[in-house]
């Protein structure tokens, strides 16, 4: 399934020092398993100065038991893009949401009887009052945080979720958070996919994306951008896909995905198709460096 001819893929693979990774429906399976071919490969590409990168919407903590299980130790790029940190290390960059909006999302909460929880670096922060959200905490594999009051933890919000089954009541909420002009905010609403009758509203940086986060480990490690690989699955993963050298999509990638990357997979991320894709930048790496 390959868009560009395998023999010219190689070649650009020759000059890849990275690969970027997403992590929910391409690193892992269905059943959240890494194939263990990749975990070998990864270790060899690591040999021949290959590095290894996740790049997800998921928090921080969530991401780094699967950093260790591929035995890297390269910065993750977490809640797309909103933070660039080694999985036991330092931060590159953080994306932090001004604190007067965190406050006046804090206040429309409370004023209008909605639940909210809050993303810092390394947990997902709730208050013994948020009870919907320990159910929607528990799929995101993060590390959480339970407390007394937000207050006292508003300075280094990285994303603020809130919920209710009062969708237009979320959108009222949306609407004064971000202005129609000159916001430094965005908001997305959304349904929830377990609970019918529950809708989320999610407040971020604007203008943050995975491309955004990527561009700091390249800049971290001074690369070029043909010196970078992206293998990806979702919408999100477009515009960080565009960034890089030699796109990759999965087989079970959306169309528009598959339409824009430079190599589809013929295996899905049930069947290990990232590690189809570094098997084959292995062995270019092999024909360069034997």
């Amino acid at each position: 399934m390959a868009k560009v001819e395998l023999d010219e893929l190689k070649k650009r693979l020759k000059d890849i020092k990275l690969v970027a990774c997403d992590i929910d429906g391409t690193l892992l399976s269905s059943d959240n398993r890494v194939g263990e071919g990749t975990i070998q490969l990864v270790k060899e590409l690591k040999e021949h100065g290959v590095k290894f990168t996740l790049i997800t919407g998921r928090v921080h903590s969530a991401s780094v038991k699967y950093a260790k299980m591929l035995g890297v130790d390269d910065p993750i790029v977490s809640l797309n893009g909103a933070l660039v940190k080694f999985p036991e290390g330092g931060t590159i960059k953080a994306f932090y949401l001004p604190e007067k909006k965190v406050l006046k999302a804090l206040e429309l909460a409370e004023r209008f009887f909605v639940n909210i929880l809050f993303y810092s670096e390394d947990k997902v922060i709730y208050t013994p009052e948020n009870t919907i959200f320990p159910s929607y905490i528990g799929n995101l594999e993060a590390e959480t945080m339970e407390v007394d009051s937000y207050y006292d933890y508003t300075d280094k919000v990285l994303r603020v979720v809130l919920s209710s089954d009062r969708n237009y009541i979320l959108y009222k909420v949306a609407h004064k958070l971000e202005p129609p002009f000159f916001s430094n905010i965005s908001t997305t609403i959304y349904p929830s996919l377990k609970y019918d009758h529950l809708t989320y509203l999610e407040v971020k940086r604007r203008g943050i994306s995975k491309a955004t986060g990527l561009k700091y480990v390249r800049k971290f490690f001074k690369l070029k951008r043909r010196e970078i690989a992206g293998i990806g699955d979702f919408y999100n993963d477009i515009e960080f896909l565009k960034s890089v050298g030699v796109s990759v999509a999965m087989r079970n990638a959306v169309a528009e995905v598959r339409f824009n990357a430079d190599y589809v997979t013929s295996r899905t991320n049930d069947e290990d198709g990232v590690g189809e894709f570094l098997e084959i930048l292995l062995d270019s790496k092999k024909r360069t460096n034997p």
